[in-house]
């Protein structure tokens, strides 16, 4: 548990700097950088979808609960060759989760004291109108 903290204390000192004399981040500030690593991430997967021929659209949908790895939630004509990608792909992943946990601290600071379900999953969609994030519960065999 001590890891997984220091890892995300590590992931936000990287995307928002150092803090300055204790001064706090506008929630503005990290809705505008959500939405930046979002965009770069549907960058990147499109970047690395291209060699193996898969564009978009069709769209592709991306979901990760706590008890599920990241996996690809539709059914898309090249499932098969996107999930043989995403398949120990620990760049996607890894840039998958920071842009998850930008999400969830605006989630969090927009609904205060709110007590998510447990199986609420974080889902990335990447369409030909651009990414699309949002929470939502799933069903996986993890």
């Amino acid at each position: 548990m001590y890891a997984e903290g220091t890892a995300v204390s590590s992931a936000l000192a990287r995307l928002f700097g150092s803090a300055n004399g204790g001064e706090a981040l506008p929630l503005s500030g990290i809705r505008e950088r959500a939405s930046k690593e979002l965009s770069q991430f549907a960058s990147l997967v499109r970047s690395e979808l291209a060699p193996l021929g898969i564009a978009i659209p069709p769209a592709i949908s991306f979901v990760s609960c706590n008890h599920c790895a990241l996996t690809l939630e539709n059914e898309h004509p090249q499932r098969d060759a996107i999930l043989g990608w995403l398949e120990g792909n620990d760049r996607v992943a890894k840039y998958f989760k920071e842009v998850e946990v930008l999400f969830e601290l605006v989630r969090a600071a927009e609904n205060a004291g709110e007590i998510f379900p447990e199986d609420s999953c974080f889902h990335i969609g990447l369409t030909s109108a651009g990414p699309v994030a949002y929470f939502d519960s799933h069903r996986c065999d993890g």
